[in-house]
């Protein structure tokens, strides 16, 4: 595998290696952009390994992720035998080209797995893993490409927000909560709840109740009107709903994201109806987690069952 210019320039954290892994760049070219992944494979059996993860990273970050979360997954599932590449897409990190937003990177995710089965032409099948923003993007781009060389899906608290989503969430899980609790009317009768807090109750009431008569999708949200012109969110329901192969969802129990998805799983029409018991559908729960799994212990939780998941979708 040739190395990228930018070799010199990764930190020591990105380089270091274990007996159980070994790290190197790939170059990926994505319409004239050079982009930049890391590829984490394990240290023997790296020529035998035709299934590998490929994790997409959400914006504005880049491939080492918060409290360094993808390079520790990444050298973790290499470390079990598969392997995994982290990638820059346009405009993020040490990638070329203007910046973009997770409903935008198709041509960047094909683009690597491209690149990869050059390198590694063993290479017949990958699974997407995305966290926040990135796990909409593997739904998005399941749903446009329909790639067959996508044998899996690990969706980490996938993003559906929109203003309204948002809001409905706070009502339901934060401001409802508020409301039985004695403390908040003590505050409220002496005056120390002032009238803006109040305001924002209501206006977030009012949000939240048009998203229940239909209309999360506002003027402003994100949609692609190059192929789909439907709201980004009907399209991650199709995209789940068509994907014939496993998916893995993980759902963090301190996290407002992954409260928007599950009442967009519930409460989001019928494109959503159903989607949390499709075949092939596996759910895990990290109760006390927050949003990026942030603690040795979610992370090694996070890990395992990306793990078991790949090794359980590789063919028999």
């Amino acid at each position: 595998m040739s190395a990228s210019p930018l070799t010199a320039t990764i930190d020591t954290a990105e380089r270091t290696q274990s007996p159980a892994h070994r790290d190197s760049v790939l170059s990926v070219d994505c319409d004239g952009d050079a982009l930049v992944a890391l590829l984490s494979e394990p240290a023997i059996t790296a020529s035998s390994s035709d299934t590998g993860v490929l994790l997409i990273v959400g914006g504005p970050q880049y491939r080492v992720g918060a409290h360094r979360q993808f390079t520790l997954l990444a050298r973790a599932l290499a470390a079990s035998g598969t392997p995994c590449l982290r990638l820059d897409y346009r405009g993020m990190g040490d990638a070329e080209g203007a910046m973009r937003d997770f409903a935008d990177v198709d041509a960047d995710v094909a683009a690597a797995i491209d690149a990869w089965q050059r390198e590694r032409p063993q290479l017949r099948r990958v699974v997407l893993w995305g966290l926040c923003d990135a796990a909409s993007a593997a739904l998005l781009y399941v749903h446009r490409r329909r790639d067959p060389r996508v044998a899996g899906l690990c969706l980490a608290n996938p993003w559906v927000r929109t203003e309204a989503s948002l809001a409905r969430a706070q009502v339901k899980h934060y401001y409802l909560g508020r409301l039985r609790q004695p403390a908040f009317w003590r505050k409220l009768l002496s005056g120390r709840v002032g009238l803006s807090a109040l305001r924002e109750l209501l206006g977030k009431l009012a949000l939240a109740r048009s998203a229940r008569a239909g209309s999360d999708g506002a003027p402003g949200d994100r949609q692609d009107t190059r192929q789909d012109t439907r709201h980004y969110t009907e399209q991650m329901a199709d995209g789940l709903r068509g994907f014939a192969g496993p998916v893995l969802l993980m759902l963090s129990g301190d996290d407002v994201v992954a409260k928007e998805f599950l009442d967009r799983c519930r409460d989001g029409g019928p494109a959503w109806q159903g989607l949390l018991s499709r075949p092939g559908l596996r759910r895990a729960d990290l109760a006390a987690a927050d949003h990026t799994f942030s603690t040795a212990d979610w992370r090694a939780q996070v890990e395992r069952l990306t793990a078991d998941f790949v090794r359980d979708a590789r063919p028999a």
